[in-house]
């Protein structure tokens, strides 16, 4: 008996209350981060010179962090991918200019290879 009660009740709220929206999606950008191409996935992480002095590492976005032994952060700034060609431009306006080659990427008369 307690059960149809409460079916009957449940009935009576049910014509009262008005019927729910239907939900709106969300529109908020969670800023994901895009799929990385074939060059960047090549070109993205840390490259290290063959005797390790110097340690680069180039971050997804754009932008990259030099260190050597001697500092621990001596330049950053930001790069650009064109084919097989590295443009460097650090945060005080110094440009240069790196290449991938098989034997790894060359830049600034070093040899780095990818760690």
């Amino acid at each position: 008996m307690s059960f149809a009660l409460f079916q009957a009740i449940g009935a009576i709220a049910a014509s009262i209350v008005p019927p729910m929206k239907p939900a709106r999606p969300l529109e908020i950008d969670l800023d994901l981060p895009e799929p990385l191409s074939p060059a960047e996935r090549a070109v993205v992480g840390l490259w290290v010179t063959e005797d390790g002095a110097v340690r680069l590492d180039l971050r997804r976005g754009g932008r990259y962090g030099k260190r050597r032994d001697t500092a621990p952060h001596a330049f950053s700034g930001r790069y650009e991918i064109d084919r097989s060609r590295l443009y460097f431009e650090d945060d005080t306006g110094l440009v240069a200019l790196g290449e991938l080659r098989r034997s790894g990427l060359h830049l600034g008369g070093r040899r780095y290879q990818k760690a």
